[in-house]
């Protein structure tokens, strides 16, 4: 059953930049009924070697804005803002849903077929936090679990910059290596922005690796939860709204990235002002009694 005064909202998706496309694909396939907005923090990315605090108040600050903006549940699409704020985002919007990206991936790691040696692929901040590792040990203490920062291949992929497809392989490969040696069975992908690389990923990765895409996996989530609360919005004939902001300048290079990956004709993008974001979360605290404003 619908819950006709929520229903109709959209859910709100962020991303450092344009990884958390894939997280916006995903809700397009599965969940056809949804409309979406999407804010890319292209200004100040890349959160992987920044300090945990510092990407934690840009994550609040964004699901701030979002929330101000109407969403009916903030969807962290990027695995570092998982790790640094899932928690204080959820604490700051108790009355919505806040879904990390962290475990879901860890649920399809752990469906049927799993194995036990396991390479994750991140940022800085994803593999030194040890978020995948602590998870999967949760269920199978005996796993191995190798995580490897690939951090120039991630620059390239979170600037959409995936034409040279033989540099891009030269660099997977090079990622790869030490996983190889450990002779993983199942590759997480703990950064959304290689979902934009995933054929160069599969073609370097040895056949019988499992990859994993967490981004399915949570939007699964995703709609378990709003059906669940009566929030999940059916499909009715017309085409679903995706509604796009980024704080960077280059409107234009996100728009034809968007509408390349997205498979969409054009794509609309607007520009918001980290003032903006701030401000939010500044409101946002003032409503929470005894709410520290980061």
């Amino acid at each position: 059953m619908s819950n006709d005064l929520g229903s109709h909202k959209p859910i709100g998706i962020f991303d450092s930049g344009l990884g958390g496309l894939a997280v916006v694909q995903q809700v397009r396939r599965l969940l056809p009924g949804e409309d979406i907005l999407y804010l890319g923090d292209t200004a100040r990315q890349p959160y992987g070697p920044r300090p945990l605090e510092e990407v934690r108040r840009f994550s609040l600050e964004i699901s701030a804005y979002l929330v101000q903006e109407g969403v009916k549940m903030v969807v962290i699409g990027c695995n570092t803002a998982s790790v640094a704020g899932s928690g204080a985002i959820q604490s700051y919007l108790p009355e919505i849903p806040v879904l990390d990206i962290v475990q879901p991936g860890v649920r399809a790691v752990l469906s049927p077929g799993y194995h036990r040696r396991i390479g994750v692929w991140g940022t800085e901040i994803t593999i030194a936090s040890k978020a995948y590792d602590r998870l999967i040990h949760e269920a199978y203490p005996d796993a191995a679990v190798i995580g490897v920062a690939c951090s120039r291949l991630l620059r390239l992929a979170e600037k959409g910059q995936i034409d040279d497809k033989p540099y891009l392989r030269e660099l997977a490969q090079t990622y790869l290596q030490p996983l190889s040696e450990s002779q993983i069975d199942t590759l997480v992908l703990g950064c959304t922005d290689l979902t934009c690389i995933r054929d160069v990923i599969e073609g370097v990765v040895d056949p019988r690796v499992r990859v994993i895409d967490p981004a399915e996996e949570l939007v699964r989530k995703a709609g378990e939860i709003l059906a669940e609360r009566g929030l999940l919005r059916q499909p009715s004939g017309g085409s679903s709204i995706c509604r796009f902001v980024i704080t960077g300048a280059d409107l234009t290079g996100f728009a034809h990235f968007a509408a390349r990956f997205l498979h969409l004709r054009e794509v609309d993008v607007a520009w918001v002002d980290l003032a903006e974001l701030r401000q939010a979360l500044i409101k946002r605290a003032r409503t929470l009694r005894g709410a520290t404003c980061y």
